[in-house]
């Protein structure tokens, strides 16, 4: 790790708010006592996690496969409700409350880059097993597996309509099925060498011969992954350079994707998006170009990308810049989790997320929502954020408790006192790093009235511009 080790809570705060969703009460001081690396390490490595685990119990059908849940829906369609809403609820959980917070934060962005939307028809019943099965295995693994297992899944062959895609074929006077390229042009475009890589119109529908006959078994029933080689265009293609020969079958598509995951292509587009996350909106090229080199050296570790990342000059540097507007999803969470809050029921959270702009896996174009920062700045987001933090601050968020005149006193602060309570936050929550005019606009909140000074004071800092950027 560079000189970070000993640039103090202001570095811990940046690695704890980008490598993760912002510290809980006192975090910043804990993992100054056993160094950023260490941390860093740890989370390289995630352990069981037997709290969350507890949490995580109260939602038995997390564990459903796609089968069972079509089962349950085609016996009462209301059960889609329950699974659904234990499905998201169970990400705010583990955001909140999750040790291995950057499993979390990668397990976010992977699924953001093989996005697909929870309101499209087949995908409400397949969405858990995408994110459990394709998603959170891989994202400290091989690029390639990660690739293979989003690509294939019925989730995916549903949302790009690869599970249409077939060989054309003439019976009598009519021809049936044929080419669909929304998979094979996405593939391409948004999940390995990016839109900006040469290929052309050609490729596109060679990548999508490759893909010909990889649909789903029966959306109603089972909804399982299946190889149809009847409908397989066994014919030569040419993608990208690559020369796939006739008769390959169902090894067409793992040709491909061997060819695509390891491609100098999908190695800048794959670094410069995880730096865009991570480091900046406009991230230099010299980091892009350190990070893919990482890329193609370990035959697309993404473990050890990441660790790259998180040892760069750049990332570190960006603790003293101005900070990367948070989405709406990562200002709810990390003010929850700076509020030291206990979740109850997460659901009135899910609505504050969408009010913020950002409805959980439901965006529905194949980009995913945006990892750039500015993209979230806009006046009705910022006043649903306010309101959000006023109301936490206030124990005034439906199934969440925050006991924030204890948080004061942790801090050593006097919660009737502002400029004591400011104090005592920017010491056991903001590890001393807010600024003077925040602080100072807080201590002079007013001690008359009916609202608790602990709760003006803290719904001041919860709303204020260092809770906003990450």
């Amino acid at each position: 790790m560079p000189a970070s080790e000993t640039l103090g809570p202001r570095v811990v705060q940046h690695l704890l708010s980008r490598a993760g969703y912002g510290p809980r009460p006192g975090e910043i001081d804990a993992v100054l006592k056993r160094g950023p690396t260490q941390w860093i390490e740890e989370q390289l490595d995630p352990q069981a996690d037997p709290e969350l685990d507890q949490r995580l119990s109260r939602y038995p059908t997390l564990s459903y496969t796609t089968s069972r849940i079509l089962a349950l829906y085609n016996a009462d369609p209301r059960s889609i409700g329950v699974i659904l809403d234990e499905f998201t609820s169970a990400k705010v959980v583990r955001a909140v409350h999750g040790t291995n917070q950057l499993e979390e934060v990668l397990v976010d962005f992977w699924f953001n880059h093989f996005n697909v939307f929870v309101n499209d028809g087949f995908d409400r019943y397949s969405i858990s097993s995408y994110e459990r099965d394709a998603i959170r295995p891989h994202v400290l693994g091989r690029f390639r597996d990660l690739l293979q297992a989003a690509s294939l899944h019925p989730a995916m062959l549903y949302f790009l309509d690869n599970y249409l895609n077939t060989l054309p074929r003439r019976v009598g006077n009519r021809v049936t099925g044929g080419i669909n390229e929304n998979q094979g042009r996405e593939l391409l475009e948004l999940h390995t060498v990016g839109v900006d890589a040469g290929y052309s119109q050609a490729d596109v529908v060679e990548a999508s011969r490759c893909l010909t006959g990889h649909g789903i078994d029966n959306l109603t029933t089972s909804g399982a992954y299946l190889y149809r080689a009847a409908n397989h265009d066994n014919d030569t293609k040419q993608v990208f350079g690559l020369s796939v020969a006739a008769g390959g079958g169902e090894g067409d598509i793992q040709r491909l994707l061997d060819y695509l995951a390891v491609h100098p292509a999908t190695a800048r587009f794959i670094s410069r998006r995880l730096a865009q996350r991570f480091v900046a909106d406009d991230p230099g090229e010299a980091l892009v170009a350190r990070l893919a080199d990482v890329f193609l050296r370990t035959d697309g570790d993404l473990r050890e990308v990441t660790k790259a990342l998180f040892g760069s000059a750049e990332f570190w540097a960006e603790a003293f810049g101005t900070g990367k507007p948070r989405t709406g999803f990562e200002y709810v969470v990390g003010t929850l989790r700076a509020a030291g809050a206990e979740l109850q029921n997460p659901r009135v959270v899910r609505i504050a997320i969408q009010d913020s702009g950002m409805p959980l896996y439901a965006c529905n174009p194949p980009t995913g929502y945006s990892n750039r920062g500015a993209d979230w700045l806009n006046p009705s987001a910022q006043l649903y954020r306010m309101n959000f933090g006023l109301d936490l601050a206030a124990n005034a968020v439906a199934g969440v408790s925050a006991d924030i005149p204890g948080l004061i006193r942790s801090g050593g602060g006097d919660p009737s006192m502002p400029s004591s309570a400011a104090e005592a936050i920017n010491r056991v929550v903001f590890g001393r790093t807010l600024s003077a005019a925040s602080l100072g606009a807080a201590g002079r909140v007013s001690t008359s009235g009916s609202v608790p000074v602990a709760t003006r004071v803290a719904g001041l800092l919860f709303a204020g511009p260092e809770m906003q950027v990450r």
